[in-house]
């Protein structure tokens, strides 16, 4: 199943050796127990309106937000809502036009109002992020589309001392080389790897979640 250690430096990013493999080795039990139902879905058609991380994160994360969680969701879209309909208040900056658009819809569609949706360049997340009070997020969700000037490394820099003491911060596909970086900057924080296959993706994945120490 998932592992959950305190970090102690990155793991060194290998070479995928295939589809059911992420840059640091082979899919575990808990991406077979629920690729099944991951195939099912792509080979149908059928998307779910959940987070687009790997499904035992999704099924982990389900069991721990609270009615009083405040949210900062760093790339908006069907995860929003479902982010909404559990927690107190969720912040969403998104860059995507049609994407903030089709967001906006669906909350309006659901009639969830605690959501504050902002649409933004995402060369300006980093310093909205950082314009915000420190400690004040149960969870940081790091999900968003990268530009040439501004990488999930630049967001979490300033995202990291956002999130309370005791709480977390997910950075999807954290097996990336390009994300190393993220486990030196959360050295001492407690790592929780989830490897699996996202809906309609052909291809193993890892989703990442560090815990803030109390």
């Amino acid at each position: 199943m998932a592992s959950d250690v305190p970090l102690r430096g990155p793991p060194e990013p290998g070479t995928r050796a295939g589809r059911f493999h992420t840059v640091r080795g082979p899919m575990g039990l808990s991406g077979w127990i629920h690729y099944p139902a991951a195939w099912f879905r792509a080979r149908s058609g059928r998307t779910p309106e959940r987070p687009w991380i790997v499904p035992a994160a999704v099924g982990w994360l389900r069991r721990r937000i609270r009615s009083d969680w405040s949210i900062l969701e760093l790339g908006a879209g069907r995860s929003t809502a479902w982010f909404a309909r559990r927690a107190g208040r969720v912040i969403s900056f998104e860059d995507n036009e049609f994407w903030a658009g089709q967001t906006r819809e669906r909350l309006r569609a659901l009639g969830l109002e605690n959501v504050e949706l902002r649409q933004l360049a995402v060369e300006a997340f980093a310093v909205e992020v950082d314009a915000m009070p420190e400690y004040s997020f149960d969870l940081v969700v790091m999900d968003f589309l990268e530009a040439p000037s501004m990488t999930r490394i630049d967001v979490l820099k300033p995202a990291m001392k956002k999130v309370k003491a005791g709480a977390y911060l997910l950075l999807d596909d954290s097996d990336r080389p390009g994300y190393a970086e993220a486990f030196r900057l959360l050295d001492g924080w407690h790592f929780r790897k989830f490897v699996g296959v996202k809906d309609g993706w052909p291809e193993a994945c890892e989703t990442g979640i560090f815990h803030r120490p109390h």
